[in-house]
């Protein structure tokens, strides 16, 4: 099958659910009204409330909730299962239940005063509750920033090309932040600017180089120190100086990166070379539930709701934004784990039976080198073929940049939101509710986790846990809108279906790590997870019906 033909169909499909469901939802739903002031426009403190430029915003939310998930998630999927089922996901998940959990969580966010999506929740689903889920969303955060930083300095040492253009987007975007809010320069010509100003870092990258005197080791905890190190600066200062224009900036590239990709593909048309679907007996892992829980960033992430509700909400000039900003979004994150799967399906050789041939331009060789030599050698392959007067090594340095600036734009914010999330947690009182002390809780024992690679066990947590957040959040969602007597079947089916897939990897995962691996760490917090799922989920559904015989009475 030609590659092409399945990016048409797909693509087609993932724009008309923009354009009608979304739609659709957006009037049946929300009902988005511009006389209503935001939490930006009415907070306003400059440092984390600050109404947003709109392409500013949605440059903000798409690299926040990318990360490195529409990367990771779906080579890893197409691993375990072939590209079929995989493709399937990333198509309905996006349209039907990814992009309703990040819009309609946006949304709510803007009209509780910009509140996270815990605190949200704490009205229907209890205040000890709360305190739990609020646990497991600044763990996951934790997670997040351990890992994300290790693999972002992993890059850095091994491709030392990045290191100048990976901190000159930063600098670049100082100067735009400073231009479009300070001095109030045309947004379009500093924006131009800016974009010519990080082509120069890429070229002055590629010409000096920089590497640590250091072991690989070494420089790599350098590099997770400092990453570190600006994740606190960059979370502390005014969104309008660093995040705002910094994540604009970053969307560019990344925008660029999907033009490149999707024209490269109508021009080579490259032949899909993996297999649809891979038998059970051969990946000896189960399509349902693990592929809903591997391909979680593309089709629905329960990070989202942190990214919504923690930063974006806050950021929302007017109302009538939000579609475009979380439905958007989502949509487009959608379109990147599309072309991911493309990249390596037909950009890479498949090797029967995944046997190492030594050569990175067959999937198996570069997959046991990293997901991020699989994405670059399959994204090189395919632009390069389509682009050949472009160098080999530029493709490589291009890929491996859009997969840093996805991971750099994730790391600051989910600091950032950590911090919010305990500052909703801990009492207004208390002498630790600081912003800089608040945001230590989150960083420190992530910064312990990475340097210790402690993080690589409960690494494998995070799928289900980030799904149950999904989940969890979607059945509040429902709630709220059988509350406030809206439809509820939009989201209360998605909700049904995450909870129960989430569960079942739970288990799954709980009889391995038991039975079989003998590590009960991993046992114990699957068995935790299992039953906050359980009681949060009757604890909520409890409520909905409350809910809908106290109204079904009223009508009588």
């Amino acid at each position: 099958m030609n590659a092409l033909i399945l990016l048409l169909v797909v693509l087609a499909w993932l724009i008309g659910g923009y354009f009608i469901y979304a739609k659709f939802l957006d009037k049946k739903l929300i009902n988005p009204d511009d006389k209503k002031k935001t939490p930006a426009n009415v907070i306003k403190n400059n440092i984390d409330y600050k109404p947003s430029k709109k392409f500013f915003l949605f440059g903000h939310h798409f690299a926040s909730i990318a990360g490195a998930g529409p990367i990771i998630g779906p080579i890893l999927a197409v691993s375990y299962f072939g590209w079929l089922f995989v493709i399937l996901w990333i198509a309905i998940g996006s349209v039907f239940i990814g992009g309703v959990h990040d819009y309609i969580t946006l949304m709510l966010s803007v009209r509780h005063k910009g509140q996270g999506i815990a605190k949200i929740s704490e009205k229907r689903i209890g205040k000890k509750t709360f305190y739990i889920f609020s646990i497991l969303l600044w763990a996951t955060l934790m997670l997040i920033i351990s890992v994300f930083s290790v693999s972002s300095a992993q890059s850095l040492v091994e491709i030392p090309e990045l290191v100048i253009p990976f901190f000159g987007i930063t600098l670049t975007a100082i100067f735009l932040g400073l231009a479009v809010y300070k001095f109030n320069q045309n947004k379009i010509i500093s924006s131009i600017i800016a974009v010519i100003t990080v082509i120069f870092f890429i070229w002055l990258g590629i010409k000096v180089p920089i590497s640590l005197p250091f072991t690989q080791a070494i420089s790599q905890t350098v590099w997770v120190s400092v990453l570190f190190i600006y994740a606190l600066i960059v979370s502390l200062v005014p969104v309008w100086l660093i995040l705002q224009p910094r994540d604009y900036v970053s969307s560019i590239s990344l925008f660029a990166f999907l033009f490149i990709g999707i024209a490269a593909i109508i021009i080579s048309r490259p032949e899909i070379n993996a297999p649809a679907t891979i038998p059970f007996s051969l990946s000896q892992v189960p399509l349902w539930p693990i592929l809903f829980i591997t391909v979680a960033c593309g089709a629905v992430s329960g990070f989202h709701a942190m990214i919504s509700s923690g930063t974006t909400s806050k950021q929302l000039a007017k109302e009538s934004h939000g579609k475009f900003i979380g439905y958007g979004a989502m949509i487009a994150e959608g379109i990147v784990a599309l072309l991911v799967v493309i990249f390596v399906i037909a950009g890479l050789k498949w090797n029967p039976g995944f046997a190492l041939t030594g050569n990175l331009d067959f999937f198996a060789d570069a997959l046991a080198s990293g997901w991020i030599v699989a994405f670059g050698r399959g994204f090189a392959n395919i632009v390069g073929s389509a682009f050949p007067f472009i160098p080999f090594v530029l493709l490589i340095i291009l890929g491996s940049l859009v997969v840093n600036t996805f991971i750099l734009t994730s790391l600051d914010t989910s600091t950032r939101i950590g911090r919010m999330i305990a500052s909703e947690a801990i009492p207004r009182k208390s002498k630790i509710n600081k912003k800089f002390l608040l945001t230590l809780v989150t960083l420190i024992p992530a910064f312990l986790l990475a340097i210790t690679n402690s993080y690589s066990s409960l690494w494998r947590m995070f799928g289900a846990s980030n799904q149950l957040i999904a989940g969890i959040v979607l059945i509040a969602i429902t709630a709220y809108l059988v509350e406030h007597k809206k439809p509820s079947l939009y989201t209360l089916i998605p909700s049904i279906f995450m909870i129960i897939t989430t569960l079942a990897a739970l288990f799954y995962g709980l009889y391995n790590y038991f039975f079989k691996e003998m590590n009960m760490s991993l046992a114990i917090i699957s068995l935790i997870l299992i039953i906050f799922a359980v009681f949060v989920t009757i604890e909520t559904l409890a409520k909905i019906i409350s809910l809908k015989r106290a109204s079904s009475q009223r009508a009588h």
